[in-house]
């Protein structure tokens, strides 16, 4: 919100200056189409009956009530839908387009006494003790709220009351077009001294009809083919990972232990080399659910090859030799490079597998004004003796190794690059 103090000139016919005039410009903020209803009673979960919980000698017993069947509706249609906005300081405009798939009501629900319910896809995951509940929608787009059965979420007990506030309007009507909102509607709130006004800048998006019954019926057979939902061999294992955004690639691979296998997972993760014990620990607790039964889950880093490289190159008359030098560390850096673009180092441009071509070397350093030839004299592994890399025309790597060239003289067992530079001036 800023806040500015103005000073105005007021008409005929006082013709005078009004000082100390603030004028507030509001931030763009994210609103979707819903109205809030004023809150609804549901009723009660019925008894179905009683029975006895103790019976003793000459003691009364314990009477324990048994909860019937709820399952309230909301009688106000269609109810809003809402995809959870992720955290992060971000333009309003990033948000627009969302999977309609992660969408929950927009249901709050109340009960006597007071206990806190919140809304869920299903209740698959749900344990006895959580108070969750999911809305199932039917073809007249009628809500129907269920609860859980004492194994799949909490059932609740017998005499419990509910109230649920929720808000309606949801679908393509939302959908408006830019510049078409230019009124504020106050429900109970009053302003007074102010002029408050309102726009939409940009038109909504992202509105979606609920999916016809008969697509439905001819899409989710076939649905559980497009998203891995089990990890059975070791690809499954790294597709899984990579569905994070932090990871760039993974590799893994199923070890045999001498009991059962063992899946090995190596993370790549998006921009950084670095061991993060975090990240390790938070994508195995991600990947436990997907683990096969009789497979044990390793997740570690990736391996990562120092490369030694070293470049004869012969510089045009007309070129400092300095320069074309630099220019080279450049190409050849881990850096960003100015206007975005990455050094052949660079940890986004290196991943699983992937050798280092002689080739690729040789065309990329004649691409640097000045160049006049290049030769690439070594081409190995750190600390390993040279294996015919220069004659294949390329240092291969494993599966699960990543390519290392840092040339910083602070860290020189993360890779050496040595570039001799003659001719120019």
């Amino acid at each position: 919100m800023l806040i500015q103090d103005k000073t105005f000139y007021n008409l005929a016919p006082d013709c005078r200056y009004l000082d100390n005039i603030s004028v507030a410009r509001g931030n763009m903020i994210l609103v979707d189409h819903g109205q809030t209803q004023p809150p609804e009673d549901l009723g009660h979960v019925p008894t179905l009956g009683t029975q006895a919980t103790c019976e003793c000698a000459d003691h009364p017993s314990l009477m324990q009530y048994i909860p019937g069947r709820f399952c309230p509706s909301l009688s106000k249609t269609p109810l809003t839908y809402r995809a959870s906005l992720p955290t992060g300081a971000t333009p309003a405009a990033g948000f627009l387009w969302q999977d309609v798939r992660t969408a929950l009501p927009q249901v709050g629900l109340t009960t006597q006494p007071v206990e806190a319910w919140t809304p869920r896809l299903d209740l698959v995951d749900s344990r006895p003790i959580d108070r969750h509940f999911v809305v199932e929608v039917d073809n007249d787009g009628l809500a129907h709220v269920r609860f859980g059965d004492g194994e799949l979420g909490y059932q609740p007990p017998a005499g419990l009351r509910f109230t649920a506030t929720y808000r309606i309007g949801n679908g393509s009507a939302g959908n408006v077009g830019a510049e078409s909102i230019s009124r504020l509607v106050l429900g109970k709130t009053t302003v007074s001294g102010v002029s408050v006004s309102v726009r939409n800048p940009l038109p909504a998006v992202g509105g979606t009809e609920p999916e016809p019954l008969a697509e439905a019926k001819l899409f989710a057979p076939h649905q559980f083919r497009k998203r891995l939902e089990r990890a059975i061999v070791a690809d499954d294992y790294s597709e899984i990972a990579e569905r994070d955004p932090k990871i760039q690639r993974a590799s893994a691979a199923l070890t045999w232990t001498g009991s059962w296998y063992e899946a090995d997972v190596a993370l790549d993760p998006l921009g950084s080399e670095a061991d993060d014990a975090a990240l390790l620990a938070e994508m195995s607790t991600r990947l436990e659910p997907y683990r096969r039964m009789g497979h044990d889950l390793s997740v570690r880093p990736a391996v990562y090859v120092p490369i030694d490289l070293r470049l004869d190159v012969c510089v045009l008359p007309h070129y400092r030799r300095a320069d074309v030098k630099r220019a080279l560390l450049d190409v050849f850096s881990n850096r960003v490079l100015p206007k975005g673009r990455l050094g052949f180092f660079h940890p986004n441009n290196l991943t699983f597998g992937e050798g280092i071509f002689l080739s690729k070397i040789v065309a990329l350093a004649q691409a640097v004004p000045g160049v006049e030839c290049t030769q690439v004299t070594r081409l190995q592994r750190l600390f390993e003796p040279p294996n015919h890399e220069i004659e294949n025309g390329v240092l291969p790597l494993r599966s699960w190794e990543i390519a290392q060239l840092d040339n910083d003289p602070n860290y020189p067992e993360h890779g050496k690059l040595d570039i001799q530079v003659r001719g120019g001036r």
